[in-house]
């Protein structure tokens, strides 16, 4: 499983609500209810990054989205760095996109400020602060199938993880088992996020094989740990709260993925694997 389908497994709500059909019958909505629609992510892994707007005073339609009168900065409130963003134009569904494009290399634990002004001086003002990017370990490794493995982050501070784990049994399609989750809802520093499992737990739950399957019949003798690492309450935004592209809503964050690959010992164990 690729690193960009892992992304797009996270993410995918929130990117078909957006860039869904369009019903360009729709009115403007009131003042009151907003001035922008934002959906932008900061992946700490990209050189650049895309900031969506609408304008939601507007008629969607082709003619009335042609142009946007919004300007976009985003500054990095740790350094005071600012930075105007430039934007592309896509035409979709009917009508005119416009993404705003981050260039500025994005810093891990660190606040950022996203700023959409229009030309009257109304604006939309959102914050996030990305996540800590912790190596992960993950101990015992290259132990018996029934040792139990910890994967621990540290710091992690307050985010959320998400994760799914991998392994290729004999016979089968490769086993893909989560997503999980680990939140961590402190502040504090040194604060770590731990999961733990034990290998054979994870290969008796392979498909159609009855917990018949331990780590003896590993292809390869790993598992496969895929993860992303969010910015407070951002994961939970995208799950418990699609993204409404013709709603007065903002959706604001930051994320990075990455893998992690267990090794574990597929000798057979006396007792139990040696009576089957």
């Amino acid at each position: 499983m690729s690193l960009e389908k892992f992304a797009a497994w996270f993410v995918f709500s929130l990117l078909a609500l957006f860039i869904a059909g369009c019903d360009n019958s729709l009115e403007p909505l009131d003042k009151d209810t907003g001035v922008y629609s934002v959906y932008g992510t900061l992946d700490l892994n990209k050189d650049t990054n895309e900031i969506r707007v609408r304008d939601l005073n507007v008629p969607f339609t082709e003619e009335a989205t042609t142009e946007i009168d919004a300007t976009v900065t985003l500054e990095n409130l740790n350094t005071g760095f600012e930075e105007a963003l430039n934007f592309e134009r896509f035409f979709e569904a009917g009508v005119y996109h416009h993404n705003f494009l981050v260039t500025q290399n994005i810093e891990a634990n660190t606040a950022y400020q996203l700023t959409v002004t229009r030309s009257d001086g109304e604006q939309v003002t959102l914050t996030t602060t990305t996540p800590t990017y912790p190596a992960p370990v993950a101990e015992p490794v290259n132990e018996q199938c029934y040792t139990p493995v910890e994967v621990t982050f540290d710091p992690v501070y307050e985010s959320t993880i998400a994760f799914f784990i991998e392994f290729q049994a004999r016979d089968v399609r490769k086993t893909r088992l989560g997503p999980y989750v680990i939140r961590n809802n402190s502040e504090s520093a040194n604060e770590a996020a731990t999961y733990t499992f034990t290998p054979v737990d994870l290969m008796k739950m392979v498909p159609g094989t009855l917990g018949r399957y331990r780590c003896t019949d590993l292809v390869i003798p790993q598992f496969e740990f895929y993860y992303a690492h969010y910015s407070p309450g951002f994961y939970e935004s995208i799950i418990d709260n699609p993204f409404d592209a013709f709603e007065s809503t903002q959706r604001f964050g930051a994320y990075y993925e990455d893998q992690l690959i267990i090794p574990i010992d597929d000798s057979r164990v006396c007792p139990p694997d040696c009576v089957r």
